[in-house]
């Protein structure tokens, strides 16, 4: 892959901000550090998604079963220098030339063991264990995801187990590690310490946010098919920003875009410690209903 990890900041995205700052303070990787996973449900398209994310992203397919998207999935990654992984099929992997194979649990390490053997040149991987302890070395690894770290949508994902529980495996286990599920653009900002080398997410990346700077101002937009949804944020003085305007298109009204904007904005406020005036309705509204929130970055 050519394309460096500074591609993944050029756009604003605040994911892959944090993914590229987690890669320079924590071990170093050959997977990039902000992958998207794909799911046959909650993603029908991953090839629209792919051509949204950032150069130098990977992806992980996990549409098993369909080796036709593989192989055109394949080429939109080839074309916009982005790593794919083949989720628990090696076999795929060799056929569409993909560039490793995400496994799925497994203490023993069978698989990961027996195709590191076989490919030495593959990245890959494997979903860290949910509870009990690795039979086999972890060295036939070049990560483990864990998940989930925060609430998730996912069926399979169990209960989250915190960010400190995280901090835990990373000092334990001798691999770099991955946070998956509930990663998204807000929960992200916890991670800034944690020591794991990457991000990896679902939702997060199918709607990923990105931090537009506009002199003094700035705002936060998602990209979707039906045109952009945003929240504008006008400096007033220093360390103190209007929250003046929210739009989300009408086809997407009561998703909950608007709240994933409501939540960016408000951990960045965190991050970089201004305030903000809750001038647009949806804005007071929200501060009202999460009066913590308020209480912290409200003026």
């Amino acid at each position: 892959m050519s394309a460096s990890y500074s591609e993944l900041t050029k756009k604003g995205s605040v994911l892959g901000r944090i993914a590229t700052e987690l890669r320079a303070a924590g071990p170093d990787c050959r997977l990039s550090p902000l992958v998207f996973m794909t799911d046959p449900t909650r993603v029908p398209d991953p090839v629209a998604i792919a051509k949204r994310l950032p150069r130098g992203a990977a992806i992980i397919y996990r549409h098993f079963g369909q080796p036709e998207a593989a192989r055109t999935l394949r080429n939109v990654t080839k074309q916009r220098d982005q790593q794919f992984l083949i989720g628990s099929d090696p076999e795929l992997a060799e056929d569409v030339d993909a560039d490793g194979v995400h496994f799925s649990r497994d203490p023993e390490l069978i698989d990961p063991i027996k195709w590191r053997a076989r490919r030495p040149d593959w990245i890959i991987t494997m979903a860290g264990l949910k509870s009990g302890h690795y039979a086999a070395p972890l060295d036939s690894l070049d990560a483990l995801f864990i998940s989930a770290v925060f609430p998730s949508l996912s069926k399979s994902a169990g209960e989250a187990i915190g960010v400190e529980a995280l901090k835990d495996r990373v000092t334990r286990l001798p691999v770099p590690l991955y946070a998956l599920g509930g990663v998204n653009a807000a929960t992200a900002l916890n991670l800034t310490r944690s020591g794991v080398t990457g991000l990896a997410a679902i939702e997060g990346l199918k709607m990923d946010i990105r931090r537009e700077d506009m002199n003094d101002d700035h705002r936060f937009v998602i990209d979707t098919d039906h045109g952009e949804a945003e929240l504008t944020m006008a400096k007033v003085k220093d360390g103190i920003f209007n929250a003046n305007h929210t739009f989300v298109p009408k086809p997407l009204e009561g998703q909950g875009i608007a709240g994933k904007l409501f939540d960016v904005m408000a951990a960045d406020a965190m991050e970089k410690g201004y305030k903000v005036i809750a001038g647009c309705p949806y804005i007071a509204m929200k501060f009202k209903r999460k009066p913590d929130v308020a209480a912290v970055i409200g003026v």
